[in-house]
């Protein structure tokens, strides 16, 4: 969903009182208060008394301190609501860095694109990858398989990188987000997976979902305090029966744990369109991530103009633009779960590397996604 993003108001302090401005204005009220003694002063009454000069020269004190105070009580509200204002936007910006920035805890992740299992050549600086650039690619170990063997294939995949993590943990809830034709079968995809992974659970749940709502489950996860470990699985894959493909095979793995330490982090997504993105970006800039700290864009399903635009929203300066990652040329055509996969892609490909951003646009969908990932850490080497 889109950020309700609020506005801050530039608070400025009431100016300090200048003696240089008010002291023409002390010396009128001065010069006029003594001129009023000396009108209402009884005619014939004494002149040289102690009472005629008290008052000839008090009346003209008071009425200046009186203005003096009154003016100084008045800066001095004008200074505490200034100041009782800036508390209130200092607290408002806290709390809403503090909920832009809400997160996702990712244990590990793995992405699984057709076009390459060489994740690794994507942290390369100019990383050199087949080019499928409006090619839909399936997977090169199931090619003439049915959808059910490649379904099976994938899950089994899955299993074997998640095993060491998942078999430390006695519950787990895999969440499944499938395609539109796979989301059909969801009957098959649950029974696969209590095969696949119930013997390395004791209690297992699955859920499924459309890979198109990625964005408001992910939402959802950041708000909500769910305890319970999460497997999620995004996959596209072809129907058996289809003779022309509208999208590039893939999937994406995320172990998901709240408050897990040592991981990556999804922070909050948002959902953007073309007239609004400046302001998003600028949210994300000054608000969720600092500029300096994100090291590349990675978009799918978008232009290469879209991309140029949101690496100049987030710096101006051409020399500190982030450098950008265009997946659509090499994992293909791309589909309902490509914005999972380049998630997974930027993750992992960038193990112990600065934030990354991810832009990307769902299928026949004017809406742009943005979220902001640090990769997982570096995996540690034994000697």
């Amino acid at each position: 969903m889109s950020w309700p993003i609020p506005v801050f108001l530039n608070i400025e302090y009431p100016k300090p009182i200048s003696l240089r401005v008010w002291l023409p204005t002390l010396v009128s009220i001065a010069s006029a208060t003594a001129a009023a003694v000396l009108l209402v002063w009884p005619q014939g009454k004494p002149t040289n008394t102690v009472l005629f000069w008290a008052t000839l020269v008090g009346a003209p004190l008071v009425a200046c301190f009186l203005l003096l105070g009154w003016r100084l009580k008045q800066w001095e509200d004008e200074q505490k609501d200034a100041e009782d204002a800036e508390k209130e936007q200092h607290w408002l910006k806290k709390g809403w860095r503090d909920w832009s920035r809400r997160q996702a805890c990712v244990i590990d992740v793995a992405a699984f694109p057709a076009a390459t299992d060489e994740i690794d050549r994507f942290s390369a600086e100019k990383f050199d990858l087949p080019t499928n650039i409006d090619r839909s690619i399936t997977f090169d170990w199931v090619s003439g398989r049915t959808a059910a063997f490649r379904r099976t294939r994938l899950l089994r995949l899955v299993a074997l990188r998640f095993a060491e993590a998942l078999r430390d943990r006695r519950e787990v809830i895999i969440t499944l987000m499938l395609d539109d034709t796979s989301l059909k079968q969801d009957e098959d995809w649950t029974k696969q997976v209590m095969r696949t992974f119930g013997s390395m659970i004791p209690a297992l749940r699955v859920e499924v979902h459309p890979a198109t709502g990625g964005v408001q489950w992910m939402t959802q996860l950041v708000d909500r305090v769910d305890p319970a470990t999460r497997l999620v699985i995004a996959a596209q894959l072809w129907a058996d029966e289809e003779e022309k493909h509208n999208f590039s095979e893939g999937a994406a793995a995320f172990l998901v744990e709240a408050a897990a330490t040592n991981a990556g982090l999804i922070f909050r997504p948002m959902t953007s369109v073309r007239d609004t993105m400046e302001v998003g970006l600028g949210q994300i800039r000054e608000f969720q991530m600092a500029p300096d700290r994100l090291k590349h864009v990675w978009v799918a399903n978008c232009e290469h103009i879209e991309a140029t635009a949101i690496r100049s929203a987030l710096a101006p300066d051409p020399k500190e633009m982030p450098d950008e990652r265009l997946l659509d040329g090499v994992l293909g055509t791309p589909g309902p779960a490509s914005g999972w996969i380049a998630l997974a892609v930027a993750m992992e490909a960038m193990r112990g590397a600065r934030p990354q951003l991810v832009a990307w646009r769902e299928p026949q969908s004017e809406c742009l996604y943005l979220c902001t990932v640090s990769p997982m850490p570096q995996k540690e080497t034994s000697v």
